[in-house]
């Protein structure tokens, strides 16, 4: 008796143990939800930053942070902090939330109503196969009847009572195959009737089942981060842990503004961001990098280059070739006038700090922004610089008469910036879409800034200065060309007037310049 009684306060002392330890365990986990301090947006990919400050006590701590993005690059997780505790473990868990479900009686009653159901279903399918058997008998057996050689002529012990008896029979014989074929016919129908009103009844059932464990709550999955830690003693932790997402980036985009060939041109630096996380930035600080994380930075290797000998493939002369372009366009951003502010409005590139290494630039704006998971564009003002600009206009009377203002903006190559595409304003209208460069691209760029109708310029053949003649044995063909403009505007222009002459492929044409004269100037 006294071991029986040991035996069962060993018991109750073990379970009381492990209680405590599960109880210990829960209590040191902790579910935490952040939100974002800072994020670097790459051309493709962010980096997401979270700080905070947790709780600890002494020996195994275990903190879950809940509600991330969809996208973390597992493998790119990293996490840090200061205080009296060492991070032992880092996982990433994909939690699917469990909602309330319906009774058990009324999934067991409806279960086991499908249970006899699928039964049945299986019974009526082996009728079946039984049904197919006899009638693939049956089909068989009349084969064989008709193949017989009496009823083909080919018996040897032909006569006619032999032949008349074995028709009889053979009839006899098909009538009833016929007939019993008809009735394993009519039977297969019915069964399959009886299977269609069973799969039926099945397929309502499975609705009910549905609706009724159907709580209409959505259910969201929950993207977390696990980090054990162990502590010293009991205090406070001050964790940071960031993570690289791939469903974010940014392109850049440009506005050229010129208000009048007396001032410069103004260069607006934006960047298009997008993001797709499953989670909007709400009021959150960016940072925009030139970075590519998903570009490999390993240092190439030279392979050994080989000499040889090959025949070179011969091209038809006729043989046309060709050429590849693109089309550049972006959407632009929509300007916002104010009138008879007492203040005139900042922008958010006065709030952007710019950092640059060996390897990357980076963007830092002082203000914070919303950026939805929408996967759409949202603009993000960078900078706006003042560029040295010269203005001429340009004609090619050839192609049309229209006499073009252009811009040209000489040591571009100072200019720091990527390609991309560019939108151009001048005197407050929008003139189209252009690609710029990078910077340390090009010395100068020409942007064109729209026709001017008041200047006029005219390209016409001069016939009596235009004719064909023969000398010797050569033909000669002589060709005029006269190029007049107008000037409509109450200052002088500088104009660059842009004409060609045709270049010989055979030596046999020769080109001559008779006489070019100096452009004739008109107000």
């Amino acid at each position: 008796m006294k071991n029986i009684l040991a035996l069962v306060l060993c018991i109750t002392m073990f379970h009381t143990k492990a209680a405590d330890l599960s109880a210990e365990k829960a209590e040191n986990e902790k579910l935490i939800k952040t939100k974002p301090d800072k994020i670097v947006v790459y051309m493709q990919g962010a980096q997401v930053h979270r700080n905070m400050i947790v709780n600890v006590v002494p020996g195994p701590n275990t903190i879950v942070f809940t509600g991330l993005e969809n996208c973390i690059n597992t493998s790119a997780i990293q996490v840090g902090g200061t205080g009296g505790f060492i991070i032992t473990d880092i996982q990433h868990l994909i939690y699917y939330p469990e909602f309330e479900k319906a009774k058990e009686n009324g999934d067991a009653k409806f279960k086991k109503y499908l249970k006899n159901i699928s039964d049945s279903i299986v019974e009526l399918d082996y009728i079946l196969e039984d049904l197919n058997s006899k009638s693939e008998a049956l089909t068989t057996e009349k084969g064989v009847l008709l193949n017989y050689n009496l009823y083909k002529g080919l018996s040897k012990k032909d006569s006619i009572a032999f032949l008349k008896d074995g028709l009889t029979f053979l009839r006899e014989k098909l009538y009833n195959i016929n007939t019993e074929q008809l009735k394993l016919k009519k039977e297969r129908v019915k069964i399959q009737l009886k299977k269609s009103g069973l799969l039926e009844r099945q397929a309502n059932i499975n609705n009910e089942l549905a609706n009724q464990n159907n709580t209409g709550e959505e259910e969201r999955v929950d993207y977390r981060v696990i980090v054990h830690l162990i502590a010293d003693q009991a205090g406070q932790a001050n964790l940071n842990f960031n993570y690289y997402i791939t469903n974010a980036g940014w392109t850049p985009s440009y506005d050229l503004r010129a208000l009048s060939t007396e001032q410069n041109v103004k260069l607006t630096f934006k960047a298009q961001i997008h993001q797709q996380s499953g989670n909007d930035w709400s009021n959150v600080k960016l940072v925009l990098s030139t970075a590519n994380p998903n570009r490999s930075y390993a240092l190439p290797q030279l392979s050994p280059w080989y000499l040889g000998y090959i025949k070179p493939n011969r091209r038809d002369k006729n043989y046309p070739a060709s050429y590849d372009s693109k089309s550049a366009g972006a959407a632009s951003l929509a300007e916002v006038v104010v009138q008879e502010a007492e203040k005139d409005a900042e922008f958010a590139y006065n709030y952007t700090s710019v950092s640059e290494n060996m390897i990357e630039t980076e963007y830092e704006i002082k203000l914070n922004y919303n950026i939805p998971t929408d996967g759409k564009e949202h603009y993000a003002a960078i900078m706006v610089k003042d560029l040295k600009t010269m203005y001429r206009y340009k004609a090619i009377p050839k192609l049309n008469n229209n006499v073009y203002l252009t811009a040209l903006i000489p040591d571009w190559e100072e200019v720091n910036i990527m390609a991309g595409n560019a939108s151009i304003y001048y005197d407050g209208s929008y003139i189209g879409q252009t690609s710029l460069p990078s910077g340390g691209v090009e010395d100068t760029i020409q942007l064109s800034l729209g026709i001017d109708k008041n200047i006029a310029v005219k390209r016409a053949k001069v016939k009596d200065k235009s004719f064909e003649k023969f000398f010797d044995n050569d033909k000669v063909h002589q060709y005029t060309y006269e190029i007049t403009m107008k000037n409509s505007r109450s200052q002088k222009i500088e104009i660059d007037i842009e004409d060609q002459l045709p270049l010989s492929q055979d030596k046999n044409i020769v080109i001559e310049k008779k006489n070019c004269p100096e452009l004739n100037t008109k107000r």
